[in-house]
């Protein structure tokens, strides 16, 4: 589903998806809060290895939310990005690590 709001597209789907159909170089900034990974085990996943959390299951049994997004994601991320773009990430506190250092992993400088 793609919205306008102004002169923005809000687009809500499968943001892998979504952001392979995105020339390069052409998103000014990634505002997300994706899923946390608080997996019942305590064990911190991400995406690239989310087959082996899903069995899991994720907060409140949900598979979605087993794992956080992983190296897939952020370089996908990085080439939608302008020169200068950011990411914007929330993240739970056990699983934020994970997030972060997917991001920094593709090459994004983390502040």
């Amino acid at each position: 589903m793609i919205d306008r709001l102004g002169d923005h597209l809000v687009v809500n789907r499968d943001c892998v998806e979504a952001m392979g159909d995105l020339p390069d170089c052409s998103v000014d900034a990634i505002v997300t809060d994706p899923p946390y990974g608080l997996s019942p085990d305590g064990k911190a996943r991400t995406w690239d290895d989310i087959e082996d959390g899903k069995a899991r299951g994720g907060f409140m049994g949900k598979g979605w939310d087993c794992a956080v997004p992983g190296i897939e994601w952020a370089r996908e991320c990085l080439r939608v990005l302008r020169p200068g773009g950011y990411v914007v990430a929330f993240g739970g506190t056990r699983t934020i690590h994970r997030l972060t250092s997917a991001l920094e992993d593709a090459g994004f400088q983390i502040r």
